[in-house]
């Protein structure tokens, strides 16, 4: 994406600045959301050319990541009206809370990491991607997809088992000690 030049006023400056500043964060939640590259591409720019009209049309507009992060979200659900009502339905998942060991964890691989973020339902990599990559706390992640801080501490809960548990079914990565109980891969029962 091309950054605006900066004209007499400065105001194209920022923006460029903002978007220098905030576009590995979007792009990331964005191919998160997707897992697709040109889809994440289109949705970025898209969403930064939404925030400099705001922000060309109101001076006090509050654009910032969590905005932005916010933007992408509503975009991606608007588009897949079905995930929408499965993230809004996802607070009965069950998980049997097991007792995780992180023996092998320095062994792990990023791409492996990866790969598991990437298999699993979109309700818990959504909230994964926003808490360890963009270290963002339960109360601006529920902002950003729209549902109470309660459930989203939840859900953020059960969807850190969940992925230590798939981890742990690789070998070598934390392991679960489950009482006989095996979670499907994508945390439904």
């Amino acid at each position: 994406m091309q950054t605006p030049n900066v004209n007499g006023n400065g105001k194209a400056g920022k923006f460029g600045d903002f978007v220098e500043e905030n576009f590995a964060s979007a792009y990331r939640f964005a191919f998160c959301l997707s897992l697709a590259h040109d889809r994440a591409t289109r949705l970025v720019e898209t969403t930064f050319h939404e925030a400099d009209l705001l922000q060309k049309s109101d001076a006090h507009a509050a654009v910032d990541k969590t905005w932005l992060l916010e933007a992408l979200h509503r975009k991606w659900m608007a588009c897949h009206p079905r995930l929408a009502t499965a993230e809004k339905s996802g607070d009965e998942i069950s998980i049997n809370e097991a007792l995780i060991s992180l023996e092998g964890i320095d062994d792990l691989e990023c791409d492996v990491v990866l790969k598991v973020l990437h298999s699993m339902s979109p309700v818990h990599r959504l909230l994964l991607s926003l808490f360890y990559f963009e270290q963002l706390g339960y109360r601006e992640i529920a902002r950003i997809v729209d549902l109470p801080p309660e459930t989203v501490l939840g859900r953020l809960a059960r969807s850190k088992i969940l992925l230590r548990q798939m981890l742990g079914r690789l070998g070598g990565g934390p392991r679960a000690e489950q009482n006989g109980s095996e979670v499907p891969a994508d945390g439904l029962r």
